[in-house]
């Protein structure tokens, strides 16, 4: 499971939840929780400030 989910699991929202407060649907998150697609930069930094997590965590999930 991709580090940025279980975050989003962690902080106790739902994917749905998570989404629109992101800004996108529900189908974005799971591609990017997939590996179909990747959010742009702007979007891990975004990620990273709304999760409180280190903007490395969400980079290492979709590069490395």
């Amino acid at each position: 499971m991709k580090n940025f989910y279980r975050e989003i699991l962690k902080s106790g929202r739902d994917v749905k939840v998570f989404a629109k407060e992101f800004g996108v649907t529900t189908q974005t998150v799971y591609s990017w929780k997939s590996g179909k697609s990747k959010p742009k930069t702007g979007h891990m930094h975004k990620m990273a400030k709304i999760l409180k997590i280190d903007i490395d965590k969400i980079i290492d999930d979709f590069y490395i």
